[in-house]
C-alpha cells in the first residue's frame, strides 16, 4: 500500500549506496544537484575484502582525501606491496608495486571504505535514507519531474519524485529490471567462496596472493586492521557453481580439503599458524552486463550497468570511476536538458557519451579477462578451464 504522505523532488535520486552510488552522489551533490542516496541495508553483515592496483590509488584520493598515512588516517586501509600469482606454472610470478609511481596498492576492509564514502556523500551535500527498498518506479510527465519512485522502509511507502533515476543497486540491478532491461551472462555461472582466518602470530606479508587449481582459482589476502589481538586473512575460492569442487567448498571440510591441495596458500597459512574463523560466505561473482546502461532519464552504474570477474582486479576501480563519470554526465544533461536542448535519453550528447564509454569498457575488460584466462595452459581438459574458452568464443560474438 501506497501511504499519502506528501512526496518530495529530487533533481537525482541513486537507488544503492555502495561505492558506485556513493561516488554518483558525491560528484553530483558537488555540482548544487538536489541528490537522494538510498541505502536498504542498515547494516552489512560482511562484505568481501577487495584489492586496489596502484592505478586506483589516485580515485580513493579523490573521494576520501589524503592517503599518506592510509594505515592510520583513514578506515579499512591496508597498504599492498605487489602481486604473487602461480598461474601458467608452478613457480610464483612476483609483481612488486614498489617500481609504480605510488608504490603501493590497497586492500580495503569494504564495511569501513563503503561507510566512509557515504559519509563523504551527506558530508558533500547528499540526503542519505538507510533501510530503504527501492519497490517500483513510474515515468511521469512533469515539468520538474521525469519519475515517481516508490520506497519502503518497514511497513511505510513513500513516493519520491526526480528528475533522473540511477540504478547503483549492484548485480541485481534492481531498477533496470524493474525497467524491463535483460541481463546477458551468456552462463556464466562463476561463485566465490569465502573463508576468513585468524592467527594470534605476526602475519608481514603485504601481497596479494592469486593461484590457478584444476577446478578454479584462489585468492588471499591480509585484511586491514585486526580482530581483537589477532590478525584477519580472507581465502576465496572461485569455481562454478554447478561444479563438483564448488559443491565440496560451501562446507567447510570440504572447503578445507581443497585448500589443503594448494601448493601456495595453504602452506603460507600453516606458516602463520592461521585458523579458520566463522562460517564459509558465497557471492555471484560471474561477469554480467546489463542489455542497455542507460536510457530516458535514466542510467545504470557500477556492477549494475556490468559486473567483472573478480580476476580483473577491477571492481573497486570501475565502481568509483564510472560513478565520477556518470555524475559527471548527467549533471550536463541536466543542464543541457534545462536549456531546451534534447532530453536525458539517447539523443542527449552526455547520457550518449556514457553509453559508448560502457561499451568499450566492457569490451576491454572481455578482453583481458580471456587473456590471463586463455594463457593459463595446465588442465585444458578440465570442465572449468573448457567453460573459460567458451565463453571467449561468446563474449566476441554476442556481447559486442
Amino acid at each position: 500500500m501506497h501511504d499519502d504522505q506528501p512526496d518530495t523532488r529530487w533533481d537525482v535520486v541513486v537507488i544503492g549506496a555502495g561505492p558506485a552510488g556513493a561516488a554518483t552522489a558525491i560528484t553530483l551533490a558537488k555540482f548544487g544537484q538536489r541528490v537522494l542516496l538510498v541505502e536498504e541495508r542498515i547494516a552489512s553483515s560482511f562484505k568481501l575484502g577487495e584489492s586496489l592496483p596502484p592505478t586506483s590509488i589516485g580515485l580513493v584520493k579523490h573521494f576520501l582525501g589524503d592517503l599518506e598515512d592510509a594505515d592510520q588516517s583513514l578506515p579499512g586501509l591496508f597498504r599492498t606491496a605487489g602481486n604473487v600469482s602461480v598461474w601458467a606454472n608452478e613457480q610464483p610470478d612476483v609483481t612488486d608495486f614498489f617500481f609504480t609511481l605510488t608504490g603501493f596498492g590497497l586492500n580495503i576492509d569494504r564495511l569501513a571504505f563503503d561507510k566512509a564514502l557515504r559519509s563523504n556523500a551527506v558530508a558533500a551535500g547528499a540526503t542519505l535514507l538507510s533501510g530503504v527498498r527501492f519497490e517500483s518506479c513510474t515515468p511521469i510527465a512533469s515539468p520538474n519531474a521525469n519519475w515517481q519512485v516508490w520506497l519502503s522502509s518497514g511497513t511505510q511507502t513513500h513516493m519520491h519524485r526526480a528528475r533522473y533515476l540511477v540504478d547503483c543497486s549492484g548485480r541485481r540491478a534492481v531498477v533496470a529490471r524493474a525497467l524491463g532491461i535483460q541481463t546477458v551472462d551468456n552462463n556464466d555461472q562463476l561463485f566465490a567462496y569465502a573463508q576468513w582466518f585468524s592467527s594470534a602470530g605476526e602475519d608481514n606479508d603485504r601481497y596479494t596472493r592469486v593461484e590457478a587449481a584444476p577446478y578454479g582459482w584462489w585468492y588471499s589476502n591480509r585484511l586491514p586492521g585486526t580482530e581483537g589481538n589477532e590478525t584477519q586473512r580472507l581465502v576465496v575460492l572461485h569455481s562454478d557453481k554447478d561444479l563438483p569442487a564448488a559443491k565440496t567448498a560451501a562446507r567447510q571440510q570440504g572447503f578445507d580439503q581443497l585448500l589443503d591441495e594448494s601448493t601456495h596458500i595453504a602452506p603460507l597459512l600453516k606458516t602463520r599458524g592461521y585458523s579458520p574463523c566463522g562460517a564459509i560466505k558465497g557471492a555471484p561473482a560471474n561477469s554480467q552486463r546489463l542489455q542497455d546502461f542507460c536510457g530516458e532519464a535514466w542510467m545504470a552504474v557500477g556492477d549494475a550497468a556490468q559486473a567483472y570477474d573478480p580476476l580483473s582486479s577491477q571492481g573497486m576501480d570501475k565502481a568509483l570511476s564510472t560513478g565520477s563519470y556518470a555524475g559527471h554526465m548527467i549533471h550536463y544533461a541536466l543542464t543541457d536538458c534545462t536549456q531546451g536542448s534534447s532530453g536525458l535519453g539517447s539523443r542527449n550528447t552526455y547520457v550518449n557519451q556514457y553509453a559508448e564509454q560502457q561499451r568499450q569498457l566492457w569490451q576491454a575488460y572481455v578482453t583481458q579477462r580471456d587473456y590471463y584466462y586463455g594463457i593459463q595452459p595446465r588442465w585444458r581438459d578440465q570442465p572449468f578451464w573448457q567453460r573459460r574458452r567458451h565463453l571467449n568464443t561468446l563474449s566476441s560474438t554476442s556481447l559486442g
